[in-house]
C-alpha cells in the first residue's frame, strides 16, 4: 500500500514539474519567438523600434518584482498572473492604433517580466545546490524550444494572418498562466535564500524583456547602492556591454523588417533563419562554457565581438545590393550571427560575477538592468537609423559600435589570469 502511494506521489510530482515547464515553453513561444518578429513588423520604421522598445524597457522592473516575490513567497502567482496579463492585451493589438499598440506592448512586456523573473527560483526549489544547474538548464531548454517554434510560426502568421499572430500569442500566454497553476508554491525560507550563480542567456539577442536566466533578486535600493560600491573593472565591462548590446539588439530586432521591406522576402524566411540560428546556437553553449573556464571570459567576449563585427560588415555590404541572391546571402549571415550569441552570453555572465566576487548579487542586478536598457535603446535607435539609412546604414552603424566596444574590451576587460586571480581573492 505504501509502495503504491509513493509511486502515485512520484507520478503526481512528475506531472506537476512537466506542467509548469510547459508553461515556460509557451512563454518562450510567445515572448521570445512570436513577439520579437510580430511587434516590429506591425509598425515598420521608427515606430517599430519604439514599439519593441516599450516591450523591452519594462525589463528594468525585473529586480523589483523578484524582490517582492522573495519577500512574500508568491513566485507562482507572478508566473500565473504575469502570463495572463501579458496575453490578454495582445488579443486587442491589431484593433488598436499606434499609441495604444505601444501601450499594449509595454503591458505585455510587464507581464512577461513578472512571469519570467521567477523561473529560476521555481526551478531550484526543493533541489540541493548541486542540482541547480541541471534544473535551470532544463527550464532553459523548454524556453528555447518554445522560442524556436514561435519564430517559425511568426514568419507564417506574419505573412498571411498578422492579426491571428497576436491572437495566437495572447492565447498561448493565457494558456501558460493556466499551466502555471501546476507550479509549486514557493515557501518563505526561515533563513535568507542563497542566490544561484549566473546562468547564460539562451536564445539569441532579441528575446524576452525579463532576465529569466539570472537568479538574482535585488531591490531598487540595492541596485542604487551597488552603483556606488562596484569596482572599476565591472564598471568598464558594463560600459562595453552598454555600447555593444544596443547595436546587436537593434540589428536582431529591425533586420527581419528590413529583409521583408527592402528585399521583398517572405516574412517566414527571416523568422525561419532566426529560428535555425537560435536552434543551432544551443549546441555552442557547452563549448563556450568550457572555453570560458579554460581561457577566460574576457577573451571569449572579445572573440564574440570580433566575429559579430565581421558579420555585421558583411551585412552592411550585402545591404547595398538589391538582387535576389543578396537577400538569400543576408539570410545566411543573419542566421550565422545567432551562432555567435553563446560566446557573448556565457562570457558576459561569467564576467559579471567574476569581476565583483564580493557583490555578485549586485553585479548581476546591474548587468540585467543594463541588458534591458540596452535592448530598449537598441530597438529605438535601430529603427530610427533604418528609417533614415536603410538596412546597410543600420548594419554599418552597428558594426562601428561593436568595433568600438571590442577596442575597449581589449583594453579594459581582464582576459585570462587576471580573472582567475579575482576568483581566488
Amino acid at each position: 500500500m505504501s509502495i503504491n502511494s509513493d509511486t502515485a506521489s512520484t507520478g503526481r510530482r512528475a506531472i506537476q514539474m512537466e506542467g509548469w515547464l510547459i508553461s515556460y515553453g509557451l512563454l518562450g513561444l510567445t515572448q521570445n519567438g512570436l513577439l520579437p518578429i510580430l511587434l516590429p513588423l506591425a509598425a515598420p520604421g521608427a515606430a517599430a523600434g519604439i514599439t519593441y522598445a516599450a516591450f523591452s524597457f519594462i525589463g528594468l522592473f525585473s529586480p523589483m518584482l523578484g524582490s517582492w516575490a522573495d519577500r512574500t513567497g508568491r513566485h507562482r502567482d507572478l508566473l500565473i498572473w504575469g502570463s495572463i496579463g501579458s496575453g490578454l492585451p495582445l488579443l486587442f493589438f491589431n484593433a488598436a492604433n499606434t499609441p495604444w499598440r505601444i501601450a499594449i506592448a509595454a503591458t505585455a512586456g510587464f507581464g512577461a517580466v513578472a512571469a519570467m523573473t521567477v523561473g529560476n527560483v521555481l526551478a531550484i526549489q526543493d533541489t540541493a545546490e548541486a542540482g541547480w544547474d541541471s534544473q535551470v538548464a532544463r527550464l532553459q531548454r523548454f524556453i528555447s524550444a518554445g522560442q524556436v517554434i514561435g519564430l517559425v510560426l511568426a514568419g507564417v502568421l506574419a505573412h498571411s494572418h498578422p492579426a491571428g499572430g497576436f491572437i495566437a500569442a495572447g492565447i498561448a500566454s493565457i494558456a501558460a498562466g493556466i499551466c502555471g497553476l501546476t507550479a509549486p508554491s514557493r515557501r518563505i525560507p526561515r533563513e535568507p535564500h542563497r542566490k544561484p550563480e549566473a546562468r547564460p542567456m539562451v536564445g539569441g539577442d532579441a528575446g524576452a524583456p525579463a532576465s529569466h536566466h539570472h537568479g538574482h533578486r535585488v531591490s531598487w535600493q540595492q541596485l542604487a547602492a551597488s552603483l556606488r560600491v562596484i569596482n572599476l573593472r565591472l564598471r568598464r565591462f558594463l560600459i562595453v556591454w552598454l555600447i555593444a548590446y544596443p547595436a546587436m539588439n537593434g540589428v536582431a530586432t529591425i533586420f527581419p523588417v528590413a529583409m521583408t521591406q527592402e528585399f521583398g522576402l517572405d516574412p517566414v524566411l527571416p523568422s525561419s533563419a532566426y529560428a535555425i540560428g537560435v536552434a543551432l546556437s544551443l549546441l555552442v553553449y557547452a563549448p563556450a562554457g568550457l572555453a570560458t573556464a579554460r581561457i577566460g571570459g574576457g577573451r571569449i567576449l572579445a572573440s564574440g565581438l570580433a566575429i559579430r563585427c565581421g558579420l555585421l560588415a558583411i551585412l552592411a555590404s550585402l545591404g547595398m545590393l538589391r538582387g535576389g541572391r543578396a537577400g538569400w546571402l543576408i539570410l545566411v549571415a543573419f542566421a550565422l550571427i545567432q551562432l555567435v550569441w553563446p560566446l557573448l552570453s556565457v562570457a558576459a555572465n561569467s564576467l559579471s560575477v567574476r569581476l565583483a566576487p564580493e557583490a555578485r548579487g549586485e553585479s548581476l542586478g546591474l548587468f540585467n538592468a543594463a541588458t534591458s536598457l540596452s535592448a530598449a535603446a537598441g530597438s529605438v535607435i535601430g529603427g530610427a537609423i533604418f528609417g533614415i539609412a536603410g538596412s546597410a546604414g543600420l548594419a554599418a552603424a552597428a558594426c562601428a559600435a561593436v568595433a568600438f566596444a571590442l577596442a575597449l574590451a581589449l583594453h579594459w576587460v581582464p582576459r585570462t589570469s587576471q580573472v582567475h586571480n579575482i576568483d581566488r581573492r
